[in-house]
């Protein structure tokens, strides 16, 4: 309840409504003849365009900014370039904020972030860090791979979903990192030497699920490039960039514009090598078709010769010998069709031993130490350590509270 006194009288007003205060609010605005009239200088960033023609973007300086929407798509919006824009501030009633209504807009000069990002690119390109020739080929089999990025959201869920559905075994290490804002960057340098000099790992992932021009600042940035460049580690971005290539991209050893894309890449050679088996297993049969028709013609053509020898003996003598030579043929057959098929159970058995899935519906789980390494024997954990217990379907973190022989009573 709102109280007004002045002097020998109180006003009583109930309380507003959201829509009635914001009505309240506009009808203020609304009676500004400053604020209806408005003529503001700022640089132009973030800009985009609705189906309906609408732009949007937003004016900053150096300590603020405000939201703006020009409904004339014949308006020609500058982007990142310092300009003059005249038009009223309104409300947007369904959240509750406020927004420049442009009506004019001229153009001053380049803006301040456009005309760093340039230079910024040209100092590195100058200095090698776009170089093709410079950058670290992918491993096409890595065992390890380090992820850097914010454990919010849907990008982690995608990258876990892309490598389920591979099952190779592979170490798949998060490092979780703020992605936007002013400590972010600070936060991914950290991470890219984590991946280097603590755990090290085959391949290092960037990712980041896409935003404004605004929010993916961060990876224009010149520590950051420096950091990538020098990292020993292969460094893939995934940071949604449209088409747009932000200072990271362009030092990285490879850019994709999608996380899910970033990890797709790395499992290639794995999904090549399981699509093929179908193809090895075709090419063996065909080949041993075709060695057995060549003997099988050979044979019969031995047969064919026969017929025309007169003496019962030698024909005898060389019906032994075809049928010592089948023998010995037939014998070489099933010795190579067991080779194979033994070479082929092996494999099989491999992809089996190693499929995640398969272990996983036994009722089996995977235990993690607090470094994110499997647990393959229970004497290395102590009480007190943190691990975390993992499924096909769930994740759950415990604490150890003893370890001893299971044929003991445990004491817990």
């Amino acid at each position: 309840m709102f109280v007004y006194q002045e002097k020998w009288w109180i006003m009583i007003i109930k309380p507003l409504k959201v829509s009635e205060l914001n009505n309240y609010i506009r009808k203020i605005l609304y009676s500004n003849p400053i604020l209806n009239n408005v003529t503001v200088m700022g640089e132009v960033r973030d800009l985009r365009k609705s189906k309906f023609g609408y732009q949007y973007f937003s004016l900053s300086d150096e300590n603020s900014i405000i939201n703006c929407v020009c409904f004339d798509p014949d308006v020609e919006i500058p982007e990142d370039k310092i300009t003059i824009v005249k038009g009223k501030v309104e409300t947007y009633d369904k959240r509750s904020v406020y927004q420049l209504i442009v009506q004019e807009v001229s153009e001053i000069s380049e803006g301040v972030e456009s005309k760093y990002l340039k230079e910024l690119k040209a100092k590195l390109e100058k200095k090698g860090y776009f170089d093709p020739s410079r950058k670290k080929p992918l491993p096409t089999f890595p065992k390890k791979i380090g992820i850097i990025t914010s454990i919010e959201g849907a990008v982690i869920e995608d990258i876990k979903r892309v490598y389920n559905e591979c099952n190779v075994g592979m170490d798949i290490l998060f490092y979780n990192a703020f992605v936007q804002g002013r400590t972010a960057v600070f936060n991914i340098v950290s991470g890219i030497k984590y991946f280097n000099e603590v755990n090290q790992c085959d391949i290092i992932i960037l990712a980041r699920g896409g935003g404004s021009k605004v929010d993916l600042e961060t990876f224009n940035d010149e520590i950051l490039a420096d950091t990538i460049f020098k990292s020993r580690v292969p460094i893939l971005t995934g940071i949604g960039h449209g088409t747009d290539l932000s200072v990271a991209d362009m030092t990285a050893d490879r850019e994709v514009q999608t996380p899910t894309a970033a990890a797709e890449l790395t499992i290639r050679g794995y999904n090549s090598l399981i699509g093929a088996l179908p193809a090895y297993r075709e090419q063996l049969n065909d080949r041993f078709m075709e060695f057995s028709s060549r003997k099988l013609y050979y044979v019969n053509l031995q047969k064919e010769r026969l017929k025309f020898l007169n003496t019962r003996h030698f024909i005898e003598r060389r019906q032994d010998q075809v049928t010592a030579k089948i023998t010995n043929i037939s014998s070489h057959y099933l010795k190579y069709i067991n080779d194979k098929k033994y070479e082929l159970s092996q494999l099989q058995l491999d992809l089996i031993q190693n499929d995640y899935k398969e272990i996983c519906d036994k009722g089996f789980i995977f235990i993690r130490n607090a470094e994110g390494h499997l647990v393959k024997n229970l004497n290395s954990l102590k009480p007190d350590d943190k691990v975390s217990l993992e499924n096909m379907q769930s994740i759950a973190n415990a604490i150890i509270t003893n370890v001893g022989d299971k044929n003991e009573k445990s004491n817990l």
